[in-house]
């Protein structure tokens, strides 16, 4: 600090800038709410401030919006039927999961969003119904016809063609673009996915085809003086125990030293090489695993609705399995589960309120539609998802 006095005879004091710039920095609060950068000053508010201030300048909507969902569901009570709403749901949920644990797996081993995983699982459904019509395409399928044991040993025969499938796109596709921007490598599965699609549509043409369902018949949850009040078919069943061995399958794997290593490569590959673990081997793995877990939900998915039609699972069941994956945490296994469940009951109750009011021409596919809003509510309130955390 230094004084003078200038020519009128006034006193003036004088600081070094740097040190007044600092004690004048140091000086200024960081109001609350707001993240204090490098420099000390504040960078901007928070995401969960501003998740509240969103709410709090829309709460007349919001409220409104809450209401009217309260109110559908009210109304609705008495005309629709709540327990069929809810094993629909999570049987359709449980493909959703299946296809949504593809997604967050590829997603969490490598950082790569996968828009081919739907046409992984569709592919190697159409190679089952081929090899049950010894590749005669002009044969009707009598789903009568067909055993048991011949139709899961043709299912494992899917599935590993939907690994290799998956592991051939990663590896031809997805690994040359490594250095490349990540909308570059999204682009490009969605590129691959409509490739797949094309050749589909020339080869099978754009019918529905026949496809069996591993279990026939029905099973009934509730009997009543009148008969069944509740029950699903014991396909529906065989899905749900399916995502039961995989999802405990993948939350042992990742307990393990090989689980350990696919989430080492995908924070830091060259630390990871440094130690011996080869990141193109870890890559080939998840997509590998990725792509069996496609064609499970592309054979189940399929015999879900007892039919396949090319890019089936593109256009039925990504978009949910996308915000299945979103809703639960893009990187959580666990998430991927309870996010596909919770988005099949969503998209059921959706299909019931819209065919109970007579919406369904008003509204085109209600579950897609539903789908979208439960995407859009998860990205503006909890963009990380219930369970999302980095790897």
């Amino acid at each position: 600090m230094t004084e003078q006095r200038n020519a009128g005879g006034v006193r003036v004091v004088s600081e070094d800038d740097d040190s007044a710039s600092a004690d004048t920095t140091a000086a200024l609060p960081v109001e609350p709410g707001f993240a204090e950068s490098s420099t000390g000053e504040p960078s901007g508010p928070s995401r969960l401030d501003q998740a509240t201030e969103f709410v709090t300048e829309h709460r007349k909507a919001v409220l409104a919006g809450v209401v009217g969902l309260v109110a559908i569901a009210a109304l609705g009570a008495s005309r629709i039927d709540v327990g069929g709403v809810v094993v629909d749901g999570v049987s359709v949920g449980a493909v959703y999961a299946m296809v949504a644990l593809g997604i967050a797996l590829v997603y969490r081993s490598t950082k790569v969003l996968n828009f081919a995983q739907g046409e992984l699982g569709t592919v190697p459904a159409f190679l089952v119904l081929m090899l049950l019509t010894g590749f005669d395409r002009a044969a009707i399928l009598d789903p009568a016809s067909i055993s048991l044991v011949r139709l899961v040993l043709f299912a494992l025969v899917g599935v590993l063609a939907g690994a290799v499938l998956a592991i051939g796109v990663n590896t031809l596709v997805v690994q040359r673009l490594a250095e490349a921007n990540p909308v570059t490598s999204l682009v490009a599965t969605a590129g691959v996915s409509f490739l797949l699609i094309g050749g589909q549509v020339v080869v099978f043409e754009l019918q529905s085809r026949t496809f069996p369902r591993v279990l026939q018949g029905s099973v009934c949850f509730v009997r009543g003086d009148d008969g069944c009040l509740l029950q699903t078919n014991a396909h529906n069943l065989v899905i749900l125990s399916v995502l039961v061995v995989v999802a405990a399958g993948l939350a042992l794997l990742f307990r393990t030293q090989l689980g350990t290593a696919l989430l080492a490569t995908a924070q830091e590959p060259f630390a990871a090489a440094l130690h011996g673990v080869s990141p193109r081997a870890m890559s080939s793995l998840a997509w590998g695993l990725a792509g069996g877990l496609a064609a499970l939900g592309g054979i189940l998915g399929a015999g879900y609705f007892a039919g396949l039609t090319p890019g089936l699972m593109t256009t039925t069941f990504l978009i949910p399995a996308f915000t299945a994956a979103v809703l639960g945490g893009m990187t959580s296994m666990t998430g991927a589960v309870v996010g596909g469940v919770l988005v099949g009951l969503v998209a059921a109750l959706a299909n019931a309120i819209a065919t109970t009011y007579g919406l369904t021409s008003v509204i085109p596919s209600p579950p897609t539609l539903a789908s979208f809003v439960v995407l859009l509510l998860v990205l503006l309130i909890r963009p990380r998802g219930l369970f999302g955390k980095e790897a």
